[in-house]
């Protein structure tokens, strides 16, 4: 265990309120063990009722290690806004990530999109959808954004 989950861990303050949480392995067999915070994240669409701006759909971003969530809401579910949504919540904030993994959507699996994680080193992995252990953490972020 590192010295920030230690930390945490061992906080009087974190355990009274129970934020307590250990740091597991996103993939099946702890593929992503050697990652360090912001280098490995999953993203998906979630559709949402439109906004008074016309947006109606929202960028989940999920960080692999932590679950730190970041959205970014969108008009449109398209592979310039989902760039423009990694670069604003992802690149810009917790740096380059060494790994993103999304589904199979047509706004993820595209020239634009593979040339931009080509351009900036980042190895985009497409996983099984609809299978819930595949999207990991994701899933479990989305369900906080659907409203009941």
């Amino acid at each position: 265990m590192d010295n920030i989950s230690q930390v945490i861990h061992n906080c009087e303050t974190c355990a009274a309120i129970k934020q307590v949480k250990w740091v597991k392995a996103l993939w099946y067999g702890g593929q992503w063990l050697k990652y360090r915070y912001g280098e490995a994240w999953q993203i998906d669409y979630i559709t949402l009722p439109q906004t008074r701006q016309g947006k109606r759909y929202v960028l989940t971003m999920v960080e692999a290690t932590t679950g730190w969530l970041e959205t970014y809401p969108v008009p449109h579910a398209t592979a310039q806004n989902t760039i423009l949504g990694l670069e604003k919540q992802i690149l810009w904030r917790h740096g380059t990530p060494e790994k993103i993994e999304s589904d199979n959507g047509t706004h993820f699996k595209n020239s634009l999109i593979k040339t931009w994680a080509r351009e900036h080193g980042i190895e985009w992995i497409d996983h099984i959808p609809y299978h819930a252990p595949a999207a990991g953490k994701l899933n479990g972020a989305m369900g906080y954004l659907r409203l009941p």
